[in-house]
C-alpha cells in the first residue's frame, strides 16, 4: 500500500526509494564565517566584504577577484567562492577581511551538493524499517509518499484464573496480570499497534471461543499460559481442535520450554508460557522473527554480539539457557534472579546471554553469545 511519509512510522518499505533531488540541494556553508576564492587568499592581500549570504537568502552576485561574502551556516555558497573560513579565525577591519587560519585548505567548511545523496541514487532500500529519522530523511529529499508492506494485526489471549487486572484489589491466591502490558509495549516497539487483548479463564470452551474470534480477525494470535501439561492447561488442546498445524512444541531451553508455534490458513499462532520472564524471553527469540518476516523486515532477528563474560558462572547443564544480562558492549554480566517468574532482573536487562545445552561452568573472560534487546 502507499501512505504518506508522515504516517509511515514503523512500516517496512516495499521497494527501493530513489532520491528525487540532491541532498544537500546546493553547496552550503558548514559554519558561520566568510566565503571567498582560495586563490585570492594565497596572494596575502585583504579581501573586500561585498555582501551577505544567509539561510534562505543567498548572495545573488558572482564573486570577483579579492571579494568575500559574510556567510552563515546552511547558507548557499556564492558563485565563484570555493572556501569558507570560520569567523573565529578572521580579522575584520573597515569592511575588509584578513584570514588568520594557517591550516585552511581549499574547499574547507563547505557541504557540497549531493554529498549526502545524489538524485536518482537509492535513499533507502527495500525492507528498511521507517523509524523517525528515516521518515525525516525521506521528507528532507522531497519524498511525500512511500510504498510499504502492511503491518500484521495481532490478538493477545491472556489465560489464568489467578490473574487480576492491574489496579484491582487482590483476593487470596490472586496476582496482578502483567503479560499483556509487557507484550503490548514490546509490540509497539516493533511498530505494531493494531492489537486486541482478551483475558480468558482457564476453561477449554472459553479459550476455544476466544481463539476462534481472534483468528478470524487477526494475522497473529498469541496465547500466554495454559501451554504446559497441567490439569488447567488447555492451550494445545484448543490449537488441535482448531486444526492449527504445529511447527514446534516444547524446546530444550530454559526459560520457556513449553513454547508452541503453529500456523493456520497462513496465520501465525503462538502459545507462550505463563511466567512473565518466560513470556518475554520467548517473545524476543521467536515472536519477533515471525513478525518481522510478516512485515518483510530486512533484519529478522535481534542483533547478536560475542562478548567476554565479566565473572564466573556455574549452572546445571542439560538445556540451552537464555540468561538475563546487562552489557556495556565491552563485556557482559549476568543478573541475579534468573527464575522464570522474576521480572525485576528483566527490568534491568539489555541483553540475553546464550549458553548451549552442555555448558555448565563458564569462566571469566569466556566469549558468550549475547543477544541485544530493544
Amino acid at each position: 500500500m502507499t501512505i504518506s511519509v508522515e504516517k509511515s512510522l514503523g512500516f517496512v518499505l516495499a521497494n527501493d526509494v530513489k532520491a528525487s533531488m540532491h541532498s544537500p540541494a546546493f553547496d552550503n556553508s558548514a559554519m558561520d564565517g566568510y566565503a571567498f576564492r582560495f586563490s585570492d587568499w594565497i596572494s596575502g592581500k585583504p579581501l573586500s566584504i561585498s555582501g551577505v549570504s544567509s539561510a534562505g537568502k543567498p548572495y545573488a552576485k558572482r564573486l570577483t577577484k579579492l571579494q568575500a561574502v559574510r556567510i552563515f551556516t546552511g547558507a548557499a555558497i556564492p558563485a565563484g567562492a570555493d572556501t569558507v573560513v570560520m569567523q573565529e579565525k578572521t580579522n575584520i577591519h573597515q569592511n575588509t577581511l584578513l584570514v588568520a587560519d594557517t591550516a585552511l585548505k581549499k574547499g574547507a567548511n563547505i557541504r557540497l551538493a549531493g554529498s549526502e545523496i545524489r538524485k536518482g541514487k537509492t535513499a533507502l532500500a527495500k525492507g528498511s524499517v521507517l523509524n523517525p529519522s528515516a521518515c525525516a530523511f525521506l521528507a528532507s529529499i522531497g519524498i511525500r509518499q512511500v510504498r510499504v508492506h502492511t503491518i500484521p494485526s495481532l490478538a493477545l489471549i491472556i489465560t489464568g484464573n489467578e490473574l487480576v487486572k492491574n489496579g484491582k484489589s487482590l483476593k487470596p491466591g490472586q496476582i496482578h496480570e502483567s503479560n499483556s502490558i509487557a507484550l503490548q509495549l514490546a509490540l509497539k516497539q516493533e511498530g505494531i499497534s493494531n492489537i486486541s487483548v482478551h483475558h480468558v479463564r482457564d476453561h477449554a470452551d472459553a479459550m476455544h471461543r476466544a481463539f476462534q474470534k481472534a483468528i478470524a480477525k487477526h494475522d497473529v494470535v498469541i496465547f500466554t499460559g495454559g501451554i504446559s501439561v497441567g490439569d488447567y492447561d488447555f492451550t494445545e488442546e484448543v490449537f488441535a481442535k482448531n486444526r492449527v498445524k504445529k511447527v514446534f512444541y516444547k524446546l530444550k531451553q530454559k526459560p520457556g520450554k513449553p513454547i508452541y508455534y503453529g500456523t493456520t490458513k497462513g496465520k501465525a499462532v503462538f502459545g507462550l508460557p505463563g511466567n512473565p520472564a518466560s513470556v518475554m524471553t520467548c517473545f524476543y527469540l521467536y515472536v519477533i522473527p515471525a513478525l518481522r518476516t510478516l512485515k518483510n523486515h530486512l533484519d529478522k532477528e535481534l542483533p547478536k554480539l560475542h562478548l567476554p563474560l565479566a565473572h564466573d558462572f556455574i549452572r546445571k547443564p542439560g538445556m540451552t539457557a537464555f540468561l538475563k544480562a546487562h552489557t556495556d558492549l565491552k563485556s557482559v554480566q549476568l543478573l541475579e534472579g534468573q527464575e522464570s517468574y522474576i521480572m525485576r532482573s528483566f527490568a534491568k536487562a539489555n541483553a540475553l546471554v546464550v549458553l548451549e545445552t552442555e555448558q555448565g561452568e563458564v569462566k571469566t573472560g569466556a566469549i558468550v553469545e549475547t543477544i541485544l534487546l530493544p
